[in-house]
C-alpha cells in the first residue's frame, strides 16, 4: 500500500510540473471563464442560472476534460513506446498499480481544478450556491471526469508518441465545443444540438447545469456517460491485451 501511495504522489507531481498540462487544464479554462462572463454579463440568465454560475460549471467541466486527455495521453504513449511498462513489470509495482495510480492521481487533480474554478466564481464573479449545490455539482464533475481519464489512456495506447498530443488536443477541443462547454447548446444550430445530445462532455456538464438551475438530472445523462466509460474501458483493455499478445509472439 505504501508503494502505491508513493507512486500516486509521483504521478500528481508529474502532472503539476507539466507546463502544457497546467496551461490547458487550468489556466485556459480560467481565462475563458473571466473573459466570457464579463463579455456576456454575469447576471444574464441561462437555463435557470446566472451566466456566471452556468459558465463556471462549463469551464470546470472543460478543465476536467483537459486534465484527462492532455494529462495522460502523451505520457502513456511516451512510456509505452520507450518500453516503460515492460520495465515496470520487472519491479514490485504491478501493471494494475501502474494504471490505477495514474487514474487516482488524475482524480485528485480533477478535484483541485474544480475547487480552483469554484473559488474563481465565488470570489470574483459573486456566484452564490447552497452548500449541497457546491458539493454535489463539484463532486459530479470531478469524478464524472473518469470517462475522460480512460479516454486519455486509450489515446495514449493507440497513438504514437508524437501523434498522441495532437490527437488528444484535437479531441479535447472538438468534444468541448460540440458538447456545449464554450457556449450554451440552446444557441447552437439544430444539427449541432443533435450532436451535443450524444457528446459525453454535454452529459457531464448537463448534470451540473441542472443542479444549479433548479432542474433535475435525467437518467440519460448518467446512462450515456456510463456507456462511454464502459466502451472506452473495454477498448483500452482490448488494445492492451493485443499488445501483450504481440510481444509474446
Amino acid at each position: 500500500m505504501s508503494r502505491w501511495l508513493e507512486q500516486c504522489k509521483y504521478e500528481i507531481l508529474r502532472n503539476v510540473r507539466n507546463r502544457r498540462f497546467f496551461f490547458f487544464s487550468l489556466l485556459l479554462p480560467i481565462g475563458f471563464y473571466f473573459l466570457y462572463v464579463n463579455l456576456i454579463g454575469r447576471d444574464t440568465q441561462v437555463n435557470g442560472a446566472s451566466w456566471a454560475t452556468y459558465y463556471m460549471m462549463s469551464m470546470a467541466t472543460f478543465s476536467v476534460v483537459g486534465a484527462g486527455l492532455n494529462g495522460l495521453s502523451s505520457r502513456i504513449a511516451f512510456e509505452r513506446t520507450q518500453g516503460w511498462l515492460r520495465l515496470v513489470q520487472t519491479t514490485p509495482l504491478s501493471s494494475t498499480n501502474y494504471v490505477t495510480t495514474k487514474i487516482v492521481a488524475n482524480l485528485v487533480i480533477n478535484v483541485t481544478e474544480v475547487l480552483v474554478l469554484f473559488l474563481a466564481g465565488g470570489l470574483f464573479e459573486h456566484v452564490h450556491l447552497s452548500a449541497s449545490e457546491w458539493i454535489f455539482s463539484g463532486l459530479w464533475i470531478a469524478f464524472g471526469g473518469l470517462t475522460f481519464i480512460v479516454l486519455g489512456i486509450l489515446i495514449g495506447q493507440l497513438a504514437g508518441m508524437d501523434a498522441a498530443q495532437i490527437v488528444a488536443s484535437a479531441v479535447y477541443f472538438l468534444v468541448s465545443i460540440t458538447g456545449g462547454l464554450w457556449f450554451p447548446v440552446t444557441m447552437m444550430p439544430s444539427l449541432l444540438k443533435n450532436i451535443a445530445n450524444w457528446m459525453p462532455t454535454y452529459h457531464l456538464a448537463h448534470v451540473a447545469w441542472q443542479l444549479v438551475g433548479g432542474g433535475s438530472p435525467s437518467a440519460s445523462d448518467f446512462s450515456i456517460l456510463l456507456g462511454y466509460l464502459v466502451a472506452f474501458s473495454l477498448i483500452a483493455i482490448w488494445v492492451t491485451g493485443r499488445r501483450g499478445e504481440a510481444r509474446v509472439a
